[in-house]
């Protein structure tokens, strides 16, 4: 199974909502082979149903792992109720035939680990060694975002108050805490007859850290840089730290005005972020549509485990 498209470049917050955020950083994209396979097939014992469909104790056992993966209650009976919960979510879909594709079970796999506070990349390293069949991961993350988009949906349309953001924007004293980045992508571009090379490779890192060394001022530095073979100066670019992934945050921030970030490898070549300016935003339109979106989270949230108790009490759920 490949969970392809998760970049960093371009990386969707981890909410549901799957607002895209802009980011320069790129991040592994294509994650095959991850899962081991099962041991050889088995009988299998029913131990539940759920409005008729059936509960394992392979599916059982599979859950349990899973749970404690995600640094959640990994009891018999939490799995249980995890099972129950899935089959439920995947039944009130079904008749709106939501089917998430590869990519978005991807990222909603990165979401939830993100929201465990477990590092994405270790999360799957630990799938992959955890003997959970890809289908029993695939099937849970499938029925997970199926019923909170299908919740979402229903709230189309529906935004947070201006009171509600409001009250949120007094609670920080009324001050946005956001700050503004103005950047220049700086790239040692490697040209096709050297791409192979890894000397060759090796020297163009090494003149990018020249160039990091003399490099002072966004004004003079990039004049230098555009006198250089084969480097590319890019346009200046404006975002702030809401519209940027964490990990960027923390490199600009920790880069002194009018520096260059750390030299790295790319898809385009050997590139640096100059830093021209940081500074105190003085637009809270960011902030505040922040604001909205974690409020309105939430909200849905309570809105999809509501639902989930209503469908949970009519069913008909028979432990053997």
């Amino acid at each position: 199974m490949t969970f392809s498209g998760i970049s960093w470049r371009d990386c969707p917050s981890f909410s549901r909502s799957a607002r895209a955020k802009w980011s320069f950083l790129l991040a592994a994209g294509l994650l095959a082979g991850l899962f081991l396979a099962l041991p050889q097939a088995r009988a299998q014992e029913i131990l539940a149903t759920v409005n008729g469909q059936p509960v394992t104790d392979l599916d059982l056992s599979q859950r349990e792992k899973l749970l404690k993966l995600l640094h959640k209650p990994a009891t018999r009976d939490a799995a249980m109720q995890s099972m129950v919960d899935d089959i439920l979510e995947n039944q009130e879909t079904s008749e709106f035939q939501i089917k998430p594709n590869d990519t978005q079970i991807g990222q909603e796999m990165m979401r939830t680990a993100k929201q465990a506070k477990i590092d994405p990349q270790l999360f799957f390293s630990q799938l992959q060694t955890s003997g959970i069949s890809e289908s029993h991961v695939k099937d849970h993350f499938s029925a997970q975002l199926a019923f909170y988009s299908l919740i979402e949906a229903f709230h189309k349309g529906v935004d947070a108050s201006e009171s509600q953001v409001d009250a949120e924007l007094a609670k920080e004293g009324g001050k946005s805490s956001v700050t503004q980045y103005r950047v220049r992508q700086v790239i040692f571009v490697i040209p096709t007859e050297i791409a192979k090379n890894q000397a060759a490779i090796q020297g163009r890192v090494q003149a990018a850290e020249q160039l990091r060394t003399r490099f002072e001022d966004c004004q003079s530095g990039l004049s230098l840089a555009r006198n250089m073979d084969n480097v590319a100066v890019r346009e200046e670019v404006i975002r702030d730290s809401l519209q940027i992934s964490d990990q960027l945050k923390q490199l600009l921030d920790k880069t002194p005005t009018g520096h260059l970030t750390p030299p790295a490898r790319t898809t385009e070549g050997i590139e640096m972020l100059a830093i021209c300016s940081k500074s105190a935003s003085t637009d809270d339109t960011s902030l505040r549509t922040e604001i909205s979106q974690k409020i309105l989270s939430v909200e849905i949230e309570a809105a999809a485990q509501k639902r989930l108790l209503e469908l949970r009490s009519h069913a008909v759920i028979v432990k053997k």
